[in-house]
């Protein structure tokens, strides 16, 4: 009898155990995988969809799918500077600077879990862990109102991740570095 060796990527090989791990999780915790299940909270949440990270459990979760995906978790992204890399994160909030070099539009990702839904804490009292600006030369390049659009919406970025106004950062030109609802 011959000795068959397969060679498996080693990268697919810790995806799948992820996925796996992250299936019976979900499982163990009363998830079924049949599409919509029951939160603590009464709330319908749609299978596959962005969880609420409230929980140490979930975040580990977000975790090892990011290191699996090829995407840094937005707060994260400031151990990243200097580097190109796909970032993560859930909008909490835009703001215009006419007053600034560039009149920049500036979309603001908050610390995932840092609250949980119910708080009594505002969203503006969220910690800021990431920025994506776009400047006003390139504005004409997005879709009107797009910043608006952004906000409560988990973004992908794609791009070099640098130090803005004390901040990771990366400066968006093109809208085809952005994927919304990743």
């Amino acid at each position: 009898m011959t000795n068959l060796r397969l060679r498996i990527p080693r990268k697919l090989i810790i995806t799948h155990l992820i996925v796996l791990l992250v299936i019976t999780a979900s499982c163990s915790n009363g998830e079924s995988s049949g599409g919509v299940s029951e939160t603590p909270s009464e709330e319908k949440v749609q299978a596959g969809q962005p969880r609420d990270l409230g929980k140490a459990s979930d975040v580990a979760s977000e975790k090892a799918v990011s290191d699996a995906g090829g995407y840094i978790m937005s707060i994260e992204a400031g151990d990243h500077l200097g580097e190109t890399a796909t970032v993560r994160g859930h909008v909490k909030d835009y703001q215009y600077h006419d007053g600034k070099k560039g009149k920049p539009t500036v979309i603001l990702f908050d610390q995932e879990g840092a609250v949980e839904r119910g708080s009594s804490i505002s969203d503006m009292e969220t910690p800021d862990t990431f920025t994506v600006v776009v400047m006003r030369k390139d504005k004409p390049k997005f879709p009107p109102h797009y910043a608006r659009l952004y906000r409560g919406k988990y973004l992908c970025v794609t791009g070099m991740i640098e130090d803005y106004d004390g901040r990771p950062s990366m400066i968006i030109a093109d809208p085809a570095d952005i994927v919304v609802g990743c």
